[in-house]
């Protein structure tokens, strides 16, 4: 084996090994949609401040997990471009929480779109590295992205109570596609050990 493949293996490994970040935040995601469905009768400022917190710190850990893997990782760019999204997007529901009630189902809308994208790129990157499962990265960022056109082209529509639902609907979507891209690093991970 030359030393070039040598490098570019140890690179590989290394631009994987911090699949559980992304674990992390699909399990996140996931666990406050339950959340939502659990407590609905809590105020709709309350829902817009946790929110915005879950998007700041979803963004925080794709930031973190990009800049930590800067050797090789499929989608690197993707995933930064999107984290950078979600923090400013974070920090702005978070300052101004009258705003963001008023303004949660575009927001949401929004915040979907960028993470559909995301995965569909994620996904195709990974299908064109010949990855097992990668379809699945796409297909649920297909749903993500059929969920934010419909909360785009119906906001006024949105009530609170529909605000609750779909938000839980598409935090549970948000949640699961991130835990699939992490099992399928994961893997990969493995395989190269």
């Amino acid at each position: 084996m030359d030393n070039s493949f040598e490098t570019l293996l140890e690179h590989s490994k290394q631009a994987i090994r911090y699949w559980w970040l992304l674990l992390l935040t699909g399990i996140a995601l996931f666990i406050i949609g339950l959340v939502v469905f659990l407590y609905p009768a809590q105020s709709y400022l309350g829902m817009s401040l946790m929110f915005g917190f879950l998007i700041f710190f979803s963004g925080l850990f794709q930031i973190i997990l990009s800049a930590g893997n800067k050797h090789y990782m499929t989608g690197r760019g993707w995933m930064l471009a999107g984290g950078i999204i979600e923090v400013i997007l974070g920090v702005i529901l978070i300052l101004n929480t009258a705003l963001s009630a008023a303004t949660l189902p575009i927001f949401l809308a929004f915040w979907l779109l960028f993470r559909s994208f995301s995965a569909i790129g994620l996904g195709s990157d990974m299908n064109a590295m010949n990855v097992p499962g990668s379809g699945w990265t796409i297909v649920s960022g297909v749903l993500l992205l059929l969920l934010s056109m419909w909360i785009l082209f119906q906001p006024i529509l949105f009530g609170t109570a529909a605000v609750i639902i779909w938000v839980g609907i598409s935090l549970l979507f948000a949640g699961m596609s991130t835990c699939i891209f992490a099992f399928q690093l994961r893997d990969v991970h493995k395989h190269m050990k």
